[in-house]
This record gives C-alpha cells, sequence and structure tokens, in this order.
C-alpha cells in the first residue's frame, strides 16, 4: 500500500516511543504458496524507549509477512531482541550493541532463514488425523486448540497440515485471533521452538 498519513503510526507521548519499520522494496521469496505465488517475507524491526523507570529501551528484528491497518504484524519468524534496563550506561550499550546487531541484519544474507524454511516445509510430521492430533498434544496444545490448529490449516492452505511448516503456519494463524496480545506473543513463541528445531 502506498505510505499516507491514514497507513502510518508514531506511537509517541512525552515520555515513550514505538518506532516500527519495514523495508517493503526489498521483499524475501521463501518458496512458493500452494497457488503457485511467490511466499514473500520483508525484513522489519520495532524500536521502543521509555523514560518510565520500570519500562526498557530496546530493539527487535525480524522476518514478516504482512502488517495490517490495524498495526498487527503477521507471520513473523527469525525474532530477535535486545533489551537494555535503564541504568546511566544505557545509552551506550544501545549504541553499542542494538546499532551493530541492525546493521548486521540488514547486510545479512537471508539464505539461513530461506533455508529453514524449506527444511520446515520438508519435515513431514504427520500423515493421517491421529498423527496430527497426537502431534499438537504432545506440544502442550488443548484438544479444543487442536481441532482450530488443523481447520485453519485446512481452511487456509486446501489441505490438512503434514509438515512442522504446515503446523507452524496453523498456530500462528490461530494466535491472531487471540484478544489479549500476551496470550497471542506466547502462542507464537510454542510455533517459533518448533521452527528452531529444525533449523
Amino acid at each position: 500500500m502506498d505510505i499516507t498519513r491514514d497507513t502510518t503510526t508514531l506511537y509517541a507521548s512525552d515520555r515513550d516511543v514505538f518506532l516500527f519499520l519495514v523495508d517493503d522494496l526489498n521483499p524475501i521469496e521463501a518458496g512458493r504458496l500452494p497457488d503457485g505465488s511467490p511466499d514473500l517475507y520483508f525484513r522489519g524491526f520495532y524500536c521502543w524507549n521509555s523514560e518510565v523507570g520500570a519500562k526498557t529501551l530496546g530493539m527487535a528484528s525480524f522476518y514478516l509477512r504482512a502488517v495490517c491497518q490495524n498495526r498487527n504484524i503477521w507471520g513473523a519468524e527469525d525474532f530477535q531482541e535486545i533489551a537494555i534496563r535503564h541504568s546511566k550506561y544505557a545509552p551506550s550499550r544501545f549504541a553499542n550493541e542494538a546499532a551493530p546487531a541492525l546493521t548486521r541484519f540488514a547486510d545479512s544474507s537471508p539464505m539461513p532463514f530461506i533455508n529453514g524454511i524449506k527444511a520446515a516445509r520438508e519435515r513431514i510430521v504427520a500423515r493421517d488425523d491421529d498423527d496430527r492430533t497426537e502431534f499438537l498434544r504432545k506440544r502442550g496444545f488443548s484438544k479444543a486448540e487442536t481441532g482450530r490448529i488443523i481447520e485453519t490449516v485446512l481452511a487456509e492452505e486446501g489441505r490438512k497440515p503434514t509438515s512442522i511448516f504446515d503446523f507452524v503456519q496453523g498456530i500462528t494463524a490461530v494466535a491472531r485471533d487471540k484478544p489479549h496480545q500476551d496470550a497471542r506473543l506466547e502462542m507464537e513463541g510454542r510455533a517459533k521452538k518448533l521452527l528452531d528445531r529444525v533449523a
């Protein structure tokens, strides 16, 4: 979408700021979608700072598929975060750790990420409904969550999940419907652990 006042938001006050940027001009192709179109990801990062003593300053970088108009980030992968507690050395730590980390992320090859996605797509872990249910239940998903994850993959991908990648897509899709951010992040974290084990 075009960048306009309606598609841009700055979260800031006299004590806090949150900034999120995406490199949407250089998409990274990580395979193909079921319809044959390219599966595109983009590099993104956000940073925050708060002058309120209980908060931190920091930065997170990741690959993402999309950002919707209510500013939710969808399909985040390879999430890396640096958080620094406020102290008298915090500004220099941020300059010495966060800025170089962001430069490394921007300049790095996306091949480890692409290879991780490919490996997750090739890792078949379920061939029938019993396998699917057992796979999710052994990883701590409730019976209701298990059913929703499988049905979501079927609805969005046109088939039931068989690979690690399929299950990760289903888990993160179900997480989108969580009304509270902490619950959504917890479920997305469980999906990330599945991907990390494949890489």
